[in-house]
């Protein structure tokens, strides 16, 4: 397989993309742990679903996808695999998160990382499974398997930082680190891919990436404007959150004064 057909354009617009997701999913994980009831907080959760799941990891991967050539022949892509990965991508990302809780406890941590992971690197390898070329292809286990654990550090990174996390600021240098690991990860699986070209079979049948990415993208970016909007008016209770949190940790406890020793005599 080829990578950069279409030019490094590609790799760079994919790593925007995958920041843009990850920066505005993240803020919208942070305003759920100041919702005061559960349905506001479900409505920031989906919508932190969607850019972090849909736009920030099946988006990206889609963009670098375009990129991607046969030595010969013609590359399609099989539709329902296709939107099937973006949809796991955004349900992988909501039970995490709704696993993972309000707070950081080791145990749901892991939990919702592994259940999160999992789900990202079937993403991917769903992405993978819908390519179709005139001949076969065929993805290592080994890749598949590096793949499904670099998703499950990735799934880590997105949890915590969704639930430690409130500075704007931060939360977009850990989304830039995201962006990174998203794309790293993708390639990391290409690496296994490997494609034998048979002429005497049928072309392959399949959508074209680049006829449906104007769409594709206009979709995704329009995904993002009701979130961006509902953050940009939704009121700012970060100092009122961590101000609580301040008054609900206990008080140390005062030292005992130490006992001069009587002198005898």
């Amino acid at each position: 397989m080829t990578y950069f057909t279409m030019g490094y354009w590609v790799l760079g617009l994919a790593i925007v993309v995958s920041l843009a997701g990850a920066v505005v999913g993240f803020a919208c994980v942070r305003q759920s742990t100041m919702s005061v009831t559960a349905h506001f907080r479900m409505v920031w959760l989906v919508a932190g679903s969607v850019s972090i799941g849909g736009v920030g990891i099946w988006l990206a991967v889609y963009v670098n996808m375009l990129g991607m050539g046969a030595p010969t022949g013609v590359v399609r892509y099989d539709l329902t695999r296709t939107v099937g990965s973006a949809i796991l991508a955004i349900v992988s990302i909501l039970a995490g998160l709704l696993l993972a809780g309000r707070e950081v406890r080791s145990g749901k941590l892991i939990t919702a990382s592994v259940v999160t992971g999992v789900g990202i690197g079937v993403t991917h390898y769903l992405a993978l499974g819908a390519i179709r070329v005139q001949g076969s292809v065929q993805v290592s286990v080994a890749a598949t398997i590096e793949v499904l654990v670099a998703a499950i550090v990735i799934a880590v990174g997105v949890l915590w930082v969704s639930l430690r996390i409130y500075s704007i600021g931060l939360l977009t240098a850990a989304a830039a680190v995201v962006a990174l690991a998203v794309t790293g990860m993708h390639y990391l699986g290409m690496f296994g891919v490997g494609v034998h070209v048979d002429k005497a079979t049928a072309p392959p049948t399949g959508e074209d990436l680049f006829t449906l990415f104007v769409p594709v993208f206009v979709l995704g970016t329009l995904s993002l404007a009701v979130p961006i909007t509902a953050v940009l008016v939704a009121p700012d209770r970060t100092a009122r959150v961590m101000a609580k949190a301040r008054s609900t940790t206990p008080p140390p406890r005062p030292r005992k004064p130490s006992r001069t020793p009587t002198p005898i005599g």
